[in-house]
C-alpha cells in the first residue's frame, strides 16, 4: 500500500500541494480548498502539512450517520451522493485532516493513486511512497504527534 509521506523539515508553507490539490478537485486556487492544510507555529518556527492518514479505523467512517464512507483498497473514500455535509467527519477528524469550505467537505483520497499534492511539492515535503515497517513507524509517529498539537490549539 501506498500512502502520502510529510516530511515537515522540507516544508516551505508555499502551500503549492494545496492550490494544487483545489485546482485538481475544485477547478479553485484557492488553497483552503485543498484536502492539505499547512499549519503554521511561528513561535516553534514549523509548517507541517495535514494530510489524511487514510485510517485503519477511521472515525470518518465509524460516525457517519449516512454511511458515506468507505475503505477502497486502503483508501478512505466519501461517497458525495451518500454525504448530507453535516460535517460530522471534519469534527471528528482527530488529526483535522477532513476540512469544510461553502459547503464542501474536503478530504483527500489520493486523487486515484495518484496525488497532484506530490508533483506540486516542489521540496519533496509531501511523498507518496511504498510503505515499509520503518515509513509505518514514522506515520504512526507524525499520526500521534499531530494529535498533540491539535490538543495545545
Amino acid at each position: 500500500m501506498k500512502y502520502l509521506y510529510v516530511y515537515p523539515e522540507k516544508c516551505t508553507g508555499c502551500r503549492e500541494c494545496s492550490v494544487a490539490c483545489a485546482l485538481n478537485k475544485f477547478g479553485e486556487c484557492n488553497p483552503k480548498k485543498g484536502a492539505i492544510t499547512v499549519v503554521r507555529d511561528e513561535f516553534a518556527r514549523y509548517e507541517v502539512p495535514i494530510v489524511c492518514f487514510q485510517c485503519e479505523d477511521p472515525v470518518c467512517l465509524k460516525f457517519c450517520h449516512q454511511n458515506a464512507y468507505t475503505i477502497e483498497d486502503g483508501v478512505v473514500i466519501r461517497d458525495e451522493d451518500r454525504c448530507i455535509s453535516c460535517r460530522m467527519c471534519a469534527v471528528l477528524c482527530p488529526y483535522n485532516a477532513v476540512t469544510t469550505m461553502d459547503g464542501e467537505i474536503i478530504k483527500c483520497d489520493l486523487c486515484g493513486g495518484d496525488p497532484v499534492c506530490v508533483k506540486y511539492c516542489s521540496t519533496e515535503a509531501i511523498q507518496y511512497l511504498d510503505e515499509t515497517e520503518e515509513l509505518e513507524k514514522r506515520r504512526k509517529a507524525m499520526a500521534e504527534r499531530l494529535q498533540e498539537i491539535s490538543a495545545q490549539k
